[in-house]
């Protein structure tokens, strides 16, 4: 799996060194031994001068930074360590936040290539690459690069159905619409190989009516590739069409079309390639399904050599192919060998079973590591978010009672001066009241009602008689020695329309008012003593003529007596 990986970004590499027009990116001279084919020759084999060559081609102005940054991560991928994969991705990154000089379109894209098939190797990693590939075919469809277009899709969506089975069909399908539209003979063989892809996991999701569909269109582009992709390497159409009859046959049994399925047998057998271990494997499956035991013994001893050559004897797929291989020869009645095979089996089934439960009890118990660690260092996050949340929390309730402090302060000072006003203008307004009340009534010539007046507000300010809640206008016409229709008349007359109660309580409420500027004593006592025994009639009265309520008259009054 690892030599695949490194060829297939070997690939990616080739297609990267060219861009739309043909031309070599990064600006190599047509004599500089510093190109990208030549330095690509010591990838694998002598990293160390790759990375020489690299650092030469930079310092000479043979690429810029973000080719040679771009190289250094190829580099990096194709040591395939754990440590050198991080150094290709932030190799990859320089490129992508580059200003000077800002990555073009097609670095930004096969930068976006080589991160796809990092990240696409982990689970962990696996959202970054589906990210990354998705911003590859954004880039590709604005610049009408098709193939890059559909690779990217196609990689999106194989990453997306290893996270969630069904997720990434959407975006395969996409892919495989691209390049039935494309008339690129290049891109016959990635089309070819993408096909093949989607029809084993039609195959494993058991949807074998769409795995043959998509087999049958593999075959006409394989009779394409033949025609068309006239630099395949010898043998290449050959392996294809293998591929292809060995899948078919599997399907087309599983549909129930026996005889169609033994015809792609037969012409998977007469393929050159059907003698190869990698294909035997494919067309194994149709014949044990099938239960051809003569094909599968043939196969089996052919493939049983090809595991141990290939030291892969201790693995799932070798104790299957023992299994089936004593089935087939019970069958063809060579049952000593059978025994033989299924005694193989069972040692190497038991041995498996082992080293799984060995496995899986490592793995159990890493994970209860992994788990006591997680949670140390979520009780610690929790913790540390905990303390950073009630310390944002006491700032923000500082600087709220600060504020609500200022605004109060604010509101008190606008308060103060308002009020201030409102004092000295109803203290403006009785004054001139009062003079002018008594430059009226100042004349010799006043009237029997007027003198009735005068002795009515003497006795006002003399007895102070309105001290009196219940004090009523019989007797207050019985202290002046007269009738109560001559008083309501005389208060009527000279203090413009009042009734008795109203000249009462204008004498109750200045009393009140000195009292307030004047003593400490309690609003209600006040009220009290003024002759009210009602406290919110006598507020509401108080505020409707001096504009202010007791306790604001009060602090302002004091405030004017200390000035």
């Amino acid at each position: 799996m690892k030599k695949l990986i490194l060829i297939v970004a070997l690939l990616a590499l080739t297609a990267a060194c060219t861009d739309r027009a043909g031309r070599v990116v990064g600006g190599f001279p047509a004599d500089s031994i510093y190109t990208w084919e030549n330095i690509r020759q010591y990838i694998l084999e002598e990293p160390d001068h790759a990375f020489a060559m690299v650092d030469t081609a930079e310092t000479v102005g043979a690429v810029d930074a973000n080719f040679a940054n771009w190289m250094r991560a190829q580099i990096h991928l194709a040591k395939d360590t754990k440590d050198d994969i991080g150094k290709a991705r932030d190799y990859c990154m320089k490129v992508l936040d580059s200003q000077n000089p800002v990555a073009d379109s097609l670095q930004r894209v096969k930068t976006y290539q080589l991160l796809v098939i990092m990240d696409s190797k982990s689970p962990e990693t696996y959202q970054d690459a589906i990210s990354y590939a998705i911003e590859g075919a954004r880039i590709s469809h604005e610049n009408g690069w098709t193939g890059e277009e559909a690779m990217f899709y196609f990689t999106a969506g194989e990453t997306m159905e290893k996270v969630q089975a069904g997720s990434g069909t959407e975006y395969m399908d996409r892919s495989l619409d691209l390049f039935r539209k494309s008339r690129n003979p290049q891109a016959l063989p990635m089309f070819s190989s993408y096909l093949g892809n989607v029809a084993r996991l039609a195959i494993e999701h058991e949807d074998y009516a769409r795995a043959e569909q998509l087999t049958q269109e593999r075959a006409q582009v394989v009779d394409r590739l033949e025609k068309e992709y006239t630099t395949a390497p010898t043998g290449y159409v050959d392996q294809q069409r293998a591929y292809v009859y060995s899948i078919l046959a599997y399907c087309q049994y599983q549909l129930g079309d026996k005889a169609a399925a033994r015809s792609s047998a037969q012409a998977f057998e007469s393929t050159k390639s059907a003698s190869l271990p990698e294909h035997q494997k494919d067309i194994l499956t149709y014949y044990i399904l099938s239960g051809d035991a003569q094909n599968v013994n043939r196969i089996c001893a052919v493939l049983e050599p090809y595991y141990r050559e290939n030291k892969d004897t201790i693995s799932t797929q070798y104790a299957n192919l023992l299994m089936n291989y004593a089935e087939g020869l019970d069958k063809t009645g060579r049952g000593h060998e059978a025994y033989s095979q299924l005694l193989r089996y069972t040692v190497l089934s038991d041995s498996l079973v082992q080293r799984e439960r060995r496995s899986e009890t490592l793995q159990y118990a890493q994970q209860m590591k992994m788990q006591e660690k997680e949670l140390q260092l979520k009780d610690e996050e929790a913790k540390t978010r905990l303390q950073r949340v009630m310390l944002v929390g006491a700032v923000i309730i500082i600087l709220l009672v600060l504020w609500l402090l200022w605004r109060s302060y604010k509101y008190n000072k606008v308060l103060a001066a308002k009020n201030r006003e409102l004092f000295a203008e109803v203290q403006q307004r009785e004054q001139a009241e009062t003079e002018e009340r008594a430059s009226r009534f100042a004349r010799n010539d006043l009237t029997a009602t007027q003198k009735l007046y005068l002795r009515i507000c003497q006795l006002m300010e003399k007895d102070k008689p309105f001290t009196n809640a219940e004090l009523s206008r019989e007797e207050l016409a019985q202290q002046l020695g007269t009738n109560y229709k001559y008083v309501a008349d005389a208060i009527r007359e000279c203090s413009d329309g009042m009734t008795i109660t109203d000249f009462l309580n204008h004498y109750r409420l200045g009393y009140a008012a000195q009292l307030l500027a004047t003593t400490d004593d309690a609003v209600t006592l006040i009220a009290d003593l003024a002759g009210f025994n009602n406290r919110s009639y006598f507020n509401r009265l108080f505020r409707e003529r001096y504009k202010l309520t007791p306790s604001e008259y009060r602090k302002v009054a004091k405030e004017k007596t200390y000035q």
